[in-house]
């Protein structure tokens, strides 16, 4: 079984909701790396923070016209899942499991869009024993080589996935169901996550933040959590762990 959990973060401070996806991971016996290209990020104590140079380049580095980081960010995983291998986690991710559920075999995670059915998603990724020649080797070698200034949002995320997986089974990694990841739908936060006395389906394991939904209704992830939400219950949950390591 491997342990290690990767996670990006390109460059700046992390939120408060990114120290409690990081912390969750430390909490529940992951080691954790935090790949930066920022030498001073305030990481929360008990991970590890790694040079994403020994990675990609800082020359590799783009974002969307919106400022974001994502496409770089599916190039990136690929690259440390093929290189070093173990559990891909996006920092607006919170881990509810120990590293045992894993297993060995590897997996991708799934959510459910409203109307239109479930279709894979990245933000969690397990390949724990890397070859050259498995799902995430293909999809790096897409990656790689996909022209950055046409790469339109998801391209070589959830959609290239769809399409190894459909078109190409005998490479394809299982594909979870959405509880274990995604319990809640993307249109639904940041609110179901702010709103008290909500939970998580009981198979939960991982809940993903949906932080792109935050940017876009304008809330910041630092706020503070109104008491009995979820994020509030996350907070007290890991804050022990919320420490600087500097």
């Amino acid at each position: 079984m491997n342990k290690i959990v990767h996670m990006l973060w390109v460059n700046g401070n992390l939120s408060k909701l990114q120290r409690i996806s990081a912390s969750s991971f430390i909490h529940h016996g992951f080691e954790v790396n935090i790949w930066s290209y920022n030498d001073n990020i305030n990481a929360p104590k008990g991970s590890k923070v790694c040079n994403a140079r020994e990675i990609l380049g800082e020359s590799r580095i783009f974002k969307y016209e919106n400022g974001s980081y994502a496409g770089f960010s599916n190039l990136f995983r690929y690259a440390v899942l093929s290189e070093i291998g173990g559990l891909w986690a996006d920092m607006d991710v919170i881990c509810n499991t120990h590293p045992a559920i894993l297993g060995d075999e590897p997996f991708l995670v799934s959510q459910s869009n409203f109307g239109t059915g479930v279709s894979v998603n990245t933000n969690i990724i397990y390949n724990p024993y890397p070859t050259k020649n498995d799902m995430i080797a293909l999809a790096y070698a897409f990656t790689d080589r996909f022209p950055v200034d046409k790469l339109n949002w998801g391209d070589c995320g959830p959609r290239l996935f769809s399409v190894l997986t459909k078109f190409y089974p005998q490479v394809a990694f299982k594909i979870l169901e959405p509880n274990f990841a995604n319990p809640f739908a993307t249109r639904d936060c940041p609110r179901v996550l702010l709103e008290p006395n909500i939970t998580a389906p009981p198979q939960t394991k991982f809940i993903h933040c949906y932080a792109e939904m935050w940017n876009k209704a304008g809330i910041p992830t630092d706020i503070t959590y109104p008491p009995g939400s979820i994020m509030a219950r996350m907070e007290e949950k890991y804050h022990q762990k919320l420490a600087l390591i500097r």
